[in-house]
């Protein structure tokens, strides 16, 4: 019960102290983002199909026709995102938790020491994002291969497209929990590679309940817009506009920055108090 406390705490702590100069570092990872939604809606010309064409294509053929782009458009948009996090996350994320830590620590937020740590995070950082993803992936081939059929049979169309997106997205934050305090050790200073990745997982496995409570006190509104893209995006191509699947998918990209900063806040507030340390 303790730690439920202090996971609200720290829920409470995050959305009162929220400061730009630390989201700042979430918001760099929309331009990439934002600028590929772009150019997906513009492939009918050359600068389009160069910018969001390349990546569209890898989901076949249909990917880069209208209207069949669009119900390709998320997973294009995912595979892309998991490079972008990947490649820009796994330095922007260090430098947004050494700015959030900067005040328990009576630092200034900004500044070579800052940049510093982030630096020294970002291999650790990026390990445990790739391990993140190849465990995603590989549960993701098991639910297709196995449940999504079987809900399939039982429940047939619309319930079993939902009840095979939530199961996905509860593994999906199951496994975010486990490697979640991962970069938030490893801008630490004197945590070595080991310590940051090691008891990184080991945190995430302890803290699990009240992490995953943290997770999905801010994540629910995007949830929800990215349900109404990933569950059934044919209703929107045929029903509606089939450009509204990437209007939807810019919000979400958007509110998840803010999710992404919200709880992390939240989440080095808890590892310091479970630390004994003030937050």
């Amino acid at each position: 019960m303790g730690d439920l406390r202090n996971a609200r705490a720290s829920i409470h702590e995050a959305w009162r102290d929220f400061r730009w100069v630390e989201y700042r570092p979430f918001a760099w990872v929309l331009v990439p983002e934002l600028l590929f939604l772009f150019f997906a809606l513009k492939l009918q010309t050359p600068w389009g199909m160069a910018g969001a064409g390349l990546v569209l294509r890898t989901l076949g053929e249909a990917g880069v026709h209208y209207p069949t782009a669009f119900l390709a458009l998320s997973s294009a948009f995912s595979r892309l995102d998991s490079v972008i996090f990947a490649i820009l996350g796994s330095f922007l994320i260090p430098l947004a938790l050494a700015r959030i830590q900067a005040p328990m620590l009576e630092k200034p937020a900004t500044g070579p020491d800052t940049v510093r740590r982030a630096r020294r995070a970002y291999k650790v950082t990026l390990l445990a994002y790739v391990i993140n993803v190849a465990v995603l992936i590989g549960v993701e081939l098991l639910l297709e291969a196995g449940p999504r059929r079987w809900f399939t049979g039982l429940l047939g169309g619309f319930k079993a497209d939902l009840v095979t997106w939530l199961l996905g997205v509860i593994v999906a934050f199951t496994v975010a929990v486990v490697f979640l305090y991962v970069p938030i050790r490893a801008v630490e200073d004197g945590k070595t590679f080991g310590d940051a990745l090691g008891g990184g997982i080991l945190e995430g496995l302890k803290s699990f309940v009240p992490t995953l409570l943290i997770m999905l006190a801010f994540s629910w509104p995007a949830l929800l817009v990215l349900a109404l893209v990933q569950v059934e995006p044919a209703l929107l191509v045929t029903r509606f506009r089939p450009e509204l699947i990437a209007l939807l998918l810019a919000v979400t990209a958007i509110m998840n920055t803010f999710v992404n900063y919200f709880i992390y806040s939240a989440a080095s507030r808890l590892h310091w108090l479970r630390e004994g340390r003030p937050s």
